[in-house]
């Protein structure tokens, strides 16, 4: 089991859901200037959906390091290497992946929701874009890992049985000598 999927990850991934994002929102308006207190145009807007709508968006982003679910904090980024890292994945690891790609697709749902059809300064429309690119490279990270950690079962049954070959040779060798 990786080291970032805790117990304590575990829990936050199941009992998630996606409230938490425009209070994070606020937080980070604090932390840019009054420029981007204006409100976003239309135009601006609608730019920043057609670039989150783009084939590629995700190309570049790297996955947030720390994401809130349910209240606490989850190093994404950590969980999401440490899978990518193994050579298989247990049924019970592949089925909390699903349930962490369903909680962060809520949560880009959201993203995109507050994005289309709130009133959002520039900075806020900033930070919700950023945040749902990085969402969408966790997302397809995850779901390209669960989909190719299934062919580990054969890889497994085959190291098996070369070395239960190997094994049989050692031991025909011994038998000989």
């Amino acid at each position: 089991m990786p080291a970032a999927l805790t117990q304590e990850s575990r829990s936050v991934i199941d009992g998630t859901t996606p409230k938490g994002v425009l209070r994070d929102l606020k937080a980070a308006v604090r932390e840019y200037g009054k420029e981007a207190q204006r409100p976003i145009t239309p135009e601006e807007r609608r730019r920043l959906e057609l670039k989150l709508h783009r084939m590629l968006v995700w190309v570049g982003v790297l996955t947030p390091f720390e994401f809130e679910l349910g209240g606490k904090v989850v190093p994404l980024h950590e969980i999401v290497w440490d899978l990518l890292a193994k050579d298989c994945l247990t049924d019970e690891e592949k089925e909390y992946v699903r349930k962490l790609i369903y909680r962060l697709q809520a949560h880009e749902h959201v993203d995109e929701e507050i994005l289309h059809s709130s009133q959002l300064t520039v900075a806020e429309a900033n930070v919700i874009f950023k945040e749902a690119r990085g969402l969408l490279r966790a997302i397809l990270s995850l779901k390209s890992l669960v989909g190719r950690k299934d062919v580990c079962t054969v890889k497994t049954r085959a190291s098996q049985r070369h070395l239960e070959e190997a094994k049989y040779w050692l031991g025909f060798l011994k038998q000989i000598t």
